[in-house]
């Protein structure tokens, strides 16, 4: 197993949406993507159909339960739904996420460029103990 799963692969904007919520959920404190209204009715509008078509291009948007990544002439923009844990900072949370997600995208032939973090919630985790 090569230490760049992702070299010789084609970059998606699906690739990095993925790329992105799978950085966030292995972040201390965040608890969940939270996927909202109106990335439902993002996806079921016109740009829904494309997602079926076409899952993600080198060149466009993905959107999935709380994520939405695009890709344009090489530079990503990610959008992040949290929901986090109430023992933690939020905010140093979201800046947590958003390091960790621009580095990782470092690590594919893109070029990172805004993470925005939304945090939709913050609530109590009942598997969280107390040092």
């Amino acid at each position: 197993m090569s230490d760049q799963p992702l070299q010789g692969q084609v970059i998606t904007s699906q690739l990095i949406a993925s790329l992105a919520a799978r950085t966030a959920l292995e972040t201390p404190g965040v608890l969940r993507l939270e996927p909202t209204i109106h990335g439902l009715l993002a996806r079921l509008g016109p740009a829904a159909l494309n997602n079926l078509r076409n899952p993600g291009s080198q060149n466009g948007t993905y959107r999935h339960d709380g994520v939405t990544a695009t890709i344009s002439d090489g530079t990503t923009h990610v959008h992040l739904d949290i929901a986090t844990d109430i023992t933690y900072a939020a905010l140093n949370v979201a800046e947590t996420v958003r390091e960790r997600v621009r580095e990782n995208i470092r690590h594919t032939a893109l070029t990172p460029g805004p993470v925005d973090i939304s945090i939709l919630a913050i609530e109590h985790h009942h598997g969280t103990t107390h040092a």
